[in-house]
């Protein structure tokens, strides 16, 4: 990476991120190769081992194309493994993606991720806050940690063992008041060991791409509202509308949620009547709307939609 082409960013610098203030001990400088851009606050980390199984990586490249898909920056911090297959599902899906490195960026670490490093910086951007010659010293790797989780509305871990650098960004996001999720894995498995962990502290399990969004929905409906994605060409469309309803659902799903009143509740029989099943095909289904925020259930007045 040549250093004409890197951009260097102080606190009260405009473009320095939002983000990045509110953590304690924000970077003093950011060297950044690429561009950071103001719809990049609305972004997920997914960070893992670097000795990922082929199930690690599958989740972490599918999540991380399904997250760039919805227009969710990507971020993540260029090593092998997870953070890799990360990196690349966003790319697969056309999204924008930013790789936090521990070292100098004319010193990209591992070197077989040059290239990686830069199909980054054409999609979003490779930052660092050493200096341009600084070498990949092991310390530096927990302190661009913190970086990673301080970018992010939330972080990701999908597999990581006890002792893992993947761990230490997941404390970074919780001491920074940002959303901490998990992918759960094999009990026998060691590369599982530090997700299950997070799960049973209370990190939010992830499946899929919804249980990011949903958790997230808040945060992200605020900056859609402040019209970073619409400036930038790209939007949330499920979002924009105001409901999680449109995110992905069964078909069975998306017909009971439209048989679900909004506002007066309705009797699971009248939902069953509308829908053709039997209630207990209905119960079911209604619960995982109500677990995932959708539908909420009010003792003696049925069935109604979230607001």
């Amino acid at each position: 990476m040549q250093s004409r082409e890197i951009q260097t960013l102080k606190p009260g610098d405009p473009g320095y991120p939002r983000l990045l203030t509110e953590i304690h001990s924000p970077p003093e400088m950011l060297y950044v190769k690429g561009t950071l851009l103001e719809e990049d606050e609305a972004a997920v980390a997914i960070v893992g081992t670097r000795a990922a199984t082929p199930y690690g990586l599958g989740v972490a490249r599918r999540l991380a194309e399904d997250l760039a898909g919805c227009g969710i920056t990507v971020v993540s911090g260029l090593a092998e493994g997870i953070d890799a297959a990360a990196h690349e599902g966003a790319l697969r899906a056309g999204g924008r993606t930013i790789a936090v490195v521990g070292h100098g960026l004319s010193r990209i670490y591992p070197p077989q991720h040059k290239k990686l490093a830069e199909r980054i910086a054409e999609s979003g951007c490779v930052v660092s806050e050493f200096p341009m010659e600084e070498k990949p010293n092991p310390w530096n790797f927990p302190k661009r940690n913190r970086i990673i989780a301080g970018l992010s509305l939330g972080t990701l871990v999908v597999e990581a063992p006890f002792k893992s650098g993947a761990l230490i960004t997941a404390r970074y996001a919780m001491e920074q008041g940002r959303e901490v999720f998990a992918v759960p894995g094999p009990v026998s498995s060691r590369q599982s060991e530090g997700t299950l962990a997070l799960l049973k502290d209370g990190a939010k399990l992830v499946c899929k791409v919804e249980d990011i969004l949903e958790e997230l929905a808040p945060h992200l409906k605020e900056i859609v509202r402040a019209g970073h994605f619409e400036a930038a060409g790209r939007e949330i469309p499920s979002l924009k509308e105001g409901s999680l309803a449109s995110l992905e659902m069964t078909s069975e799903e998306q017909q009971v949620f439209q048989a679900v009143p909004v506002g007066s509740g309705a009797a699971l029989e009248t939902i069953a009547r509308a829908t053709a099943l039997e209630p207990a095909q209905l119960l079911p289904v209604l619960t995982g709307l109500e677990l995932r925020g959708l539908v909420r259930q009010a003792p003696g007045r049925g069935f109604s939609r979230s607001n």
